[in-house]
């Protein structure tokens, strides 16, 4: 009986070593998040706003605002950066594969002097295609709802692709209190990663 017993344990303790070994979106224990991360994202809409063919605007007033982008690269995401209407507000920043999983999923609250990132448990993705949204929470005002976006001056949709190194955004949306506007511009919700 005890042989039985012993046997069962290790059978269970090989599967969940196992099972957790393979996880899909287990963080990589070699991949320091407080010290490697890299901001290439938002120095990219730093880049791409510092000539005269896009600009900032903050007056997209709906409740989600997403982008897609692929990754051609195995990355880990250990935070996400965005500048919010208010101090008080909260969103959710949800993380989608290209079949709607749920990736990430979580409720922040951001400065609305700067760009603000939040460290989250490390998220890795393997080379496809995501969605990046942020969605505001119980708003009381429409004034509530403005985000940063990334546009072209000319008032145009948006010339899609835009690459960054390994990361390419592919198309956007506005949706939530009126809408869709797809690709009116990028949302500036940025995300700190590294290459693994």
């Amino acid at each position: 009986m005890k042989t039985k017993s012993l046997k069962s344990i290790v059978i269970l303790a090989v599967l969940f070593v196992f099972s957790t070994a393979c996880k899909k979106d287990a963080a990589n224990s070699s991949v320091d998040c407080s010290t490697s991360q890299n901001r290439d994202i938002e120095n990219f809409f730093n880049a791409l706003t510092s000539g005269s063919t896009y600009e900032i605007y903050n007056n997209m007033d709906l409740l989600t605002h997403e982008y897609t982008f692929t990754t051609s690269v195995n990355i880990q995401i250990c935070g996400f950066g965005y500048k919010s209407a208010d101090p008080n507000l909260s969103y959710e920043i949800k993380l989608v594969d290209s079949n709607n999983n749920v990736i990430y999923s979580g409720n922040h609250s951001f400065s609305n002097t700067s760009y603000d990132y939040i460290s989250v448990p490390p998220v890795t993705l393997s080379p496809g295609t995501y969605t990046l949204s942020r969605t505001l929470l119980n708003p009381s005002s429409v004034n509530d709802q403005v985000g940063p976006v990334t546009r072209r001056t000319d008032f145009q949709a948006m010339d899609f692709p835009k690459t960054v190194g390994n990361i390419t955004f592919v198309s956007s949306n506005f949706y939530g209190a009126g809408g869709p506007v797809p690709d009116y511009g990028i949302p500036n919700i940025y995300f700190e990663y590294i290459e693994l």
